[in-house]
């Protein structure tokens, strides 16, 4: 059965079936995220926990990923341990790397690219971003910290807007986000939040425009 479970069980890895036309492809993978594959930073010991993963799960898939790095690093001589990307989606950034010859790069780096943002930042007066959750892990390659590090380039002081600010979200100020604001009014319900969304998402944006406004008034 194929689980993170049996990671720990594998012992060599079957590459001649991999299509020969793949080595004369390109492919360049987006990744939302910066993680490694194992390590304090790895895809168990940070993404497990998000998914519902007990202490014991994530030791348990940490021991499996080493395992399975130590297996490509043998077969294919790569440093497959702390490639940056590696972690993305469990593990599927490695095995882009690995099996498809593909190149990791940030996600937010290509679509910054294709919507062209540094030009329509110039001459702005505010940036406002945001994501569900802003915390320690936005400084990881997330959209926010990408979006700040072009309006950054032009002197645009930026708002970060979140469904929760989550632990270590003090970070994020290291890298272009000026301030950021939750959206809930108050604790509640899963169910309650995300059907309120819309009328929190306009209340707080409402409200942080208001206070941008009467400092606009204040006098010096």
């Amino acid at each position: 059965m194929a689980n993170g479970g049996n990671l720990a069980r594998v012992a060599s890895i079957e590459m001649d079936e991999c299509d020969p036309r793949l080595a004369n492809c390109h492919i360049e993978v987006a990744c939302d995220v910066d993680n490694p594959l194992v390590g304090a930073r790895g895809a168990a010991a940070v993404f497990g926990p998000q998914k519902g993963a007990t202490p014991e799960m994530v030791e348990e898939l940490e021991q499996g990923l080493q395992n399975y790095a130590r297996v490509l690093q043998q077969q294919t001589e790569i440093n497959v341990c702390q490639m940056a990307g590696g972690g993305a989606a469990g593990g599927m950034g490695i095995a882009a790397a690995v099996f498809l010859n593909a190149d990791i790069k940030p996600g937010i780096e290509i679509v910054l690219n294709a919507v062209n943002l540094a030009q329509a930042v110039q001459g702005a007066a505010l940036v406002i971003t945001g994501e569900g959750r802003i915390d320690s892990q936005t400084a990881g390659g997330k959209a926010p910290l990408g979006v700040a590090s072009v309006a950054k380039q032009f002197n645009v002081p930026v708002i970060g807007i979140a469904g929760v600010l989550g632990d270590g979200v003090e970070v994020v100020h290291q890298y272009g986000i000026d301030a950021v604001f939750s959206i809930l009014p108050r604790l509640a319900p899963l169910a309650e939040v995300l059907a309120s969304g819309e009328t929190n998402l306009f209340n707080s944006a409402r409200n942080i425009a208001c206070a941008i406004k009467i400092g606009q008034g204040i006098k010096n």
